[in-house]
């Protein structure tokens, strides 16, 4: 049976659509990469502060004593 296209359709709409999502994710993976190191010395920041908020308020009721 012959066909009257070269390429079915399908084939076409991945070879259009597959560049982009590529370049999308070429972009995206490193971002999500920062994003996750951004989070986590931020994480990391707010609990050394935490803890030495802890830290002041813990010593002058031990200096009253």
């Amino acid at each position: 049976m012959a066909r009257d296209t070269l390429v079915s359709w399908q084939t076409f709409a991945l070879f259009v659509l597959f560049p982009p999502a590529a370049l999308v994710a070429l972009v995206f993976f490193p971002l999500t990469l920062l994003v996750f190191g951004w989070l986590y010395y931020r994480g990391k920041y707010e609990s050394i502060q935490e803890s030495d908020d802890e830290q002041t308020a813990v010593e002058p009721s031990d200096a009253a004593r």
